[in-house]
Parts: structure tokens; sequence; C-alpha cells
């Protein structure tokens, strides 16, 4: 955090977030606004970057405050509970900001600890996922953030991130995706900066000249005519901590963030997944995946995985060692008895690239699709092939009887 940014916090944001009425906390105005031009908020917000430059032009220091939310919920509910043993929780002070990282720049969360002191005796940080599925829902979703351990990343960046996974953008075209963002509001505030300090300059010189030479416009203006009216403060460059700080997460904290929360959400999507009716299944194995696991003596602890899907949803996996039905069978039972719970119909139709080998299996677990079925002959109306009387069918177990046989025909 750059001295700039920790002179903000200290002026502006401590004495909100400890506002007090008698010897209690209580509300800051910024709660309660009720005017519409300036409605109740939880965020602080910087002042506008133009409005900032035509105060002071030389001053580019407003340029980098970044948005401030103040996540203070024992100021929105009546008590605030234990999750481990649902006593009452009491204030333990402001904890240090949180920086987290948005689609265009940072912005900080400022939080207290809260204490269990006559219970469990536990800690909590108010941003803790903990305490946050404690709280009322309508007051959770608020929280605009998902954390890490020192950092994080906003819900519009991790919505970014889930449907980029979906459509074939991953980490890597979030990550540049992010950099192009950040950059170019970077580049807009240098602009702003670097005009309106020429537009004054050149004001200021046209001025000079107008009154040296007792008319406007007799000189011509050049920015070597500038070069006497004295430097102003350089803005810095992208990176720079004790400037704009800009800062963009690596591809690898972004796969993290994004498989940190796809797996707190497992339990949920496994049980939407499992709602949804099995109209049509599709199964296959995969024998690419399990070359990316773990070896012992080089050799891979399995050889496939088999994955069974519904529609667009991953309805069971399972890895096998060998190719027998007995390892499959499992996950296709856990499926038939999740739709014959939930009073769905067995599915209509079964996918396989071997049907003739997985038939037996999966009319096993499925019975229904066998049934009520007509055979392709007698479909089109084919009679079923006989062999004539006194012809005994012979078996030929080698390709050179085969070629044998079929010599006198060629």
């Amino acid at each position: 955090m750059s001295t700039i940014v920790y002179n903000y916090f200290g002026r502006i944001i401590k004495p909100i977030i400890q506002t007090k009425t008698g010897h209690s906390y209580s509300k800051h105005a910024l709660f309660t606004g009720t005017k519409p031009e300036s409605p109740s908020s939880m965020w602080v917000r910087p002042p506008d970057p133009i409005l900032a430059l035509l105060k002071n032009p030389r001053n580019p220091n407003p340029l980098f405050l970044p948005r401030v939310f103040l996540w203070l919920p024992h100021l929105f509910v009546e008590k605030m509970h234990c999750p481990n043993c649902n006593r009452v929780l009491e204030k333990n002070g402001a904890l240090a900001p949180r920086r987290v990282t948005d689609t265009d720049g940072p912005f900080f969360i400022v939080t207290w600890s809260y204490y269990c002191r006559h219970g469990c005796q536990a800690y909590f940080s108010g941003w803790k996922h903990e305490l946050l599925s404690a709280i009322p829902a309508y007051l959770r979703h608020a929280f605009p953030a998902e954390l890490s351990h020192k950092g994080g990343l906003s819900h519009a960046v991790v919505n970014i991130l889930r449907v980029g996974n979906q459509n074939k953008m991953g980490p890597s075209g979030v990550h540049a995706l992010l950099c192009e963002t950040h950059t170019r509001r970077y580049n807009t505030l240098l602009l702003q900066y670097l005009e309106i300090i020429l537009e004054r300059e050149l004001d200021l010189q046209a001025k000079t000249d107008a009154a040296a030479a007792g008319s406007a416009g007799m000189r011509q203006q050049t920015l070597t005519n500038l070069v006497s009216l004295g430097k102003f403060p350089e803005f810095g460059s992208f990176g720079a901590v004790e400037g704009y700080g800009g800062y963009v997460p690596s591809e690898r904290y972004l796969s993290a963030m994004l498989n940190k929360v796809i797996e707190r959400d497992e339990r949920d999507a496994a049980q939407h997944t499992s709602c949804i009716p099995p109209r049509q299944l599709a199964q296959d194995d995969s024998y690419k995946v399990t070359k990316h696991m773990a070896q012992e003596d080089g050799l891979g602890l399995c050889t496939g995985l088999f994955t069974c899907m519904s529609d667009w949803f991953i309805r069971a996996q399972a890895l096998t060692m060998t190719k027998a039905h007995e390892e499959r069978i499992a996950p296709l039972l856990g499926i038939a008895n999740s739709a014959r719970h939930l009073g769905y119909d067995e599915p209509e139709i079964i996918f396989s690239d071997d049907p003739v080998k997985d038939k037996r299996l999966l009319e096993s677990v499925f019975p229904s699709i066998a049934a009520g079925l007509t055979p392709v002959a007698v479909a089109h109306g084919l009679d079923p092939f006989t062999l004539a009387l006194g012809l005994t069918p012979l078996f030929l177990s080698t390709s050179e009887l085969v070629e044998a046989s079929l010599a006198p025909f060629v």
C-alpha cells in the first residue's frame, strides 16, 4: 500500500468505521443517506478524476485513490452469532484492508474482527467464509468478492472466469483481458492528466505572450515555450508502488481461484445435476486423462476414466483399471437409483461407442431401454435368415482358413 493510499485510509476511512454515539459504535451518515443525489452506500468512492484535476491540475494523487467497500455486518443485524457455538460475537477491532482485483482496477475491503468471548473463544474476520455463512442470506450476497489468503477477485472477475472456462477461454485469456482493461484505465488517467496540464500551460503561455506583445496570437504556441514554466509532478508508471500501483494477478492465481470457487460450489452443483431427468445418456472411456496422473514405478495407478453424461452435464465418473463392466456398473446404478428416487423415467436412449459390447450392461441397469424394441429386420419387412436342411455351420478360426475357403470363388 502506497503512502498516498495509507494516508487516505487514516484520514477518510478510519473516522467512518469508528463512528460512535456515546460509547457505542454506530452507523456513519454514509449508511443512512436519504437524498437522491447522495444515497446510502457501503462504498466509499474517490473524487471523479476530471473534477479532481480541475481543482488542482498539478496534483495527480487523487487519481491513485481506490474504491473502498465497508463490510460492517454488525451494523445491519441485531446480533452477530458464532458459527461454532451460536453465542453472541463481540467486535474485536478493525482489520488491515484487503486488496481485491476488479475488472479494470483494484478496490479495498475494510471489515472488523469478531470474538466469541462467552462461548468457544474463537476469532473470526468479517470476511471469513464461516462467518459469512452464519449471517442472513440477503446480507451475505452483498459481499462483492471471493478472497484468497492475502488477496481476492471481485465477483465480476470470477464470473468472467466462469464464462470463459465454459467457452474455451481459460485463465490465460482472462489474464490477457485483465491486462488490457487495467492498463487502458491507467492510460486514460495518464492522458487526462497530461492533457489538462498541457491545456493549462498553453493558456498561461498565451496570456503571457499577449501581455508582452499587446495582442494574442502573434507568437506561435510550441512545447518549447513551456520549459520555463516549471516542472509538474510525474504521473509514474503502471506498477509504481508510490503512484498508480497497478497489478494484474497471474494465470496461476486465476486458475487457483477458479478451482476454489468451483470446489466450494461442488455440493450444490452435484445436487442440481442429480435433479435433472436423465432423458438421454452418453458414455465413453478416456485414456488421456490418466496419463497426467501420478505414477508408481512408471506405471499409472489407473488406465482409464469412465464418464457418463446427460445432455450437457456429467452425471457420473469413475477411474478404471480394466475394461470390465464390473467397474462401470456402480456409477450407472447411482444414476438409475437417483432417477427412481426423484420419480423420473429411465433414459429413452443411451449412446455408446461400442453398443454391442455395452448392450447387456446398459439393459441390466436400465431395463426400460430394451422394452418394446423392434428388430431392424422386422421393421423393414425382412424374414429371418434360416439355413437349409442338411447344412452345418463351420467356424474358421484363422485368416489362412478363410482365404483358402474363399479362393475358389475369387
